[in-house]
């Protein structure tokens, strides 16, 4: 336990919910003009601090400068968008049926429905985004902007990051005078913490980013509460892209490079890493398969999050080599006092993949798996027996039209996002954004955890019949 940032005690827990269902009851009649100027001063406080802001997340995470200023920055953006959906209450979405009290056989009475805020939202963050997915970001700021009242628990591998963004949250809601428990910071190494929070009778919604047995573990208690709520998770995937055969053979030295730069970008600690790569074994492969060798070799090693999550990669990667061959890793050697890792990249074949439910697994790090389908028609079985992801890739030319036709609505079932001739890390927060797949990629597919329409996640429906207009 973090003795400068020690685990929330119970008390702490059963305060934060009681003082968020209280505020709760003000909080959601708040005009929406007031709601939009209390996220809008946090996105000027974010960037009146974004010195120590990015200091703090840098020596706690290890991202670097340049990426913590564009998370930042992104965040910034982000919250003055739900401040925007705020002021102009479009997340209510309002609609309604004129009476017909003439109408034959029966009259047909005025209906008026619209979005309502659900209650208290508890909001577990990533560790791999202590910006944009965390303390603030889609979760926490689309919640205030309907009318949520938040309560968010800490990640242990950034805690003096969170106290931070948690102050200036809270003094953010002090100047625009919000109701006393609208927001609440929780510190919790201990999984106890997270575990009291979504079984907790007053936590109306969940959001999670994390690992698939935590917030496999996380959504057996939302389900078995006395009254189960929505759990939103999303736990990462293998994020497949497929290079079909007349791609390969007209781009295969760009693919490659570009996989390989998608495979370690950020050391591959990303929710929407490439960590497998289909195609069909023929002319062209053993070439790409040379090309992909050489640029992983020359990969250096690069500073993963903490020493936990380089621990938990080299664990994987070990597990990994015990079932696939391993084509290449970096040549330089990492330097183990500063949490760094070395690019690696395997290889195996298409029916071992689809036998072995181990070679399956997310491996969270620097490194991807290459599969190779002896034709079509295994490549086809290999991707309807994937699972659920965040996303998909394919590479593909117009030759190959045929196989996309097969393959396109396949993928389509098993991804949020189907990108073409692109690489899946990063994610531009905008209203067509989705950021979701089928389990277990996240918990819930038609949602986003990302974008605009994350609110979504935090209301519901209400329909009034016969009311007059102005009721």
């Amino acid at each position: 336990m973090n003795e400068d940032f020690p685990d929330s005690t119970s008390e702490a827990i059963e305060y934060g919910l009681e003082a968020a269902t209280v505020a709760f009851h003000s909080f959601r009649k708040l005009s929406g003009e007031r709601r939009a100027t209390f996220l809008e001063t946090i996105a000027d406080l974010l960037e009146q601090n974004t010195e120590e802001i990015i200091s703090l997340a840098d020596g706690e995470t290890s991202l670097g400068l340049p990426r913590l200023r564009m998370e930042l920055q992104r965040t910034v953006n982000e919250t003055r968008i739900f401040a925007k959906l705020a002021r102009t209450e479009d997340w209510r979405e309002s609609r309604s049926d004129k009476a017909e009290p003439d109408r034959i056989p029966i009259p047909k009475p005025g209906l008026q429905s619209y979005n309502l805020p659900l209650g208290p939202v508890v909001v577990i963050g990533a560790c791999n985004f202590p910006l944009a997915i965390s303390v603030v970001g889609t979760d926490t700021m689309s919640a205030l902007a309907v009318g949520c009242p938040v309560i968010v628990k800490a990640h242990p591998g950034h805690p003096g990051t969170c106290e931070k963004l948690g102050q200036i949250v809270k003094e953010a809601a002090m100047k625009i005078d919000m109701p006393s428990g609208t927001f609440t910071l929780l510190q919790g190494k201990d999984h106890r913490v997270s575990r009291a929070l979504v079984g907790h009778p007053l936590t109306r919604a969940v959001a999670f980013t994390g690992s698939l047995q935590g917030g496999r573990a996380l959504a057996t208690i939302a389900a078995q509460r006395n009254e189960p709520i929505p759990f939103y998770a999303e736990m990462g995937s293998l994020n497949p892209v497929f290079i079909l055969p007349r791609a390969l053979r007209e781009r295969s030295e760009e693919i490659a490079r570009g996989y390989v730069e998608a495979a370690n970008l950020f050391a591959g600690q990303m929710c929407t890493k490439p960590g497998a790569l289909v195609l069909i074994d023929g002319p062209g492969v053993d070439t790409f398969l040379s090309t992909v060798a050489e640029a992983t070799r020359a990969q250096p090693p690069i500073a993963m999050l903490n020493k936990d999550i380089r621990e938990n990669y080299e664990t994987s990667t070990k597990a990994l080599a015990e079932k696939a061959e391993l084509l290449a890793e970096s040549e330089t050697t990492p330097e183990i006092l500063r949490n760094e890792a070395v690019s690696r990249l395997f290889v195996t074949e298409a029916r071992s993949f689809l036998a072995d439910p181990d070679l399956r697994a997310e491996a969270f790090g620097p490194t991807s798996l290459i599969i190779k389908a002896k034709d079509e028609k295994e490549l086809l079985e290999l991707a309807r027996q994937l699972e659920g992801n965040l996303t998909a890739s394919l590479h593909a030319e117009n030759v190959d039209e045929k196989l996309v036709d097969d393959l396109l609505p396949v993928l389509e079932q098993k991804a949020g996002r189907i990108l073409w001739n692109g690489f899946p890390p990063g994610v531009t927060p905008t209203p067509a954004t989705h950021h979701g797949g089928p389990w277990p990629a996240t918990t819930d597919a038609r949602h986003t955890s990302i974008g605009l329409y994350g609110y979504r996640r935090f209301v519901r429906q209400v329909c009034r019949q016969g009311f007059p207009k102005e009721a």
